[in-house]
């Protein structure tokens, strides 16, 4: 089982939609999937509620450092090829836990100065966890999101991620075909096949996959 953490400390950069749709995508392709929503707003667990999504969707809150290691548990307990964690965005000990399980931990990011702050202390959370592992786990991906070519920190959000050190993926642009999948419950890939939208996500999957072949 790969295990897959979408993580970040601030809210509103497309870390629910970003793992639902990895989620979903490697559902898509003839694995078994579960999604755990680790937020205790549940947000992937209200998108899952009309049933359309193709993966198992389970509401798994961690709020506390005083619950990581019973919940630690009961999630390496899960049967399933590829566990999506969705975090909390929390830089605190609930937000260690979920990169803590992940083999890779995949961090979106959004163009402004506080998602790229944000983006950088958890990044070095995961440095963190990673050494004290004692190995390369988890890798990170950086994935940019929300991006918006008519801004300069649009166009420049890929080149300024590049220089965290760290791989990044292919950008996710910021589309309403994502808020209006969600409006009905679906995913891109049943909601809009074939858009921009789906390739973006499909690359983006694409390319965690490629970087979790070093595990």
């Amino acid at each position: 089982m790969l295990t897959i953490g979408v993580c970040g400390r601030k809210g509103g950069c497309g870390k629910t939609t970003i793992a639902v749709h990895l989620a979903a995508e490697l559902s898509k392709r003839g694995n078994k999937v579960v999604l755990i929503d680790c937020d205790a707003q549940g947000s992937a667990t209200y998108w899952a509620e009309p049933g359309k999504l193709p993966m198992t969707v389970q509401h798994m809150p961690l709020e506390s450092g005083e619950q990581v290691a019973k919940w630690t548990n009961a999630i390496k307990g899960i049967k399933a090829d590829y566990l999506v964690l969705d975090s909390p965005p929390h830089l605190d000990a609930a937000l260690g836990g979920v990169i803590g399980l992940s083999d890779v931990a995949v961090i979106p990011c959004g163009p402004s100065g506080l998602d790229l702050i944000a983006t950088g202390e958890t990044i070095g959370l995961v440095r963190e966890i990673r050494a004290a592992r004692g190995g390369k786990l988890p890798l990170m991906v950086l994935a940019p999101t929300r991006t918006d070519h008519r801004t300069a920190s649009g166009k420049e959000l890929t080149s300024t991620l590049a220089d965290m050190g760290e791989p990044v993926a292919p950008e996710i642009r910021l589309r309403t075909a994502f808020s209006d999948a969600f409006n009905s419950g679906q995913w891109v890939g049943e909601y809009a096949p074939g858009t921009p939208a789906y390739r973006e996500m499909k690359a983006l999957a694409d390319f965690v996959l490629k970087q979790a072949r070093k595990v």
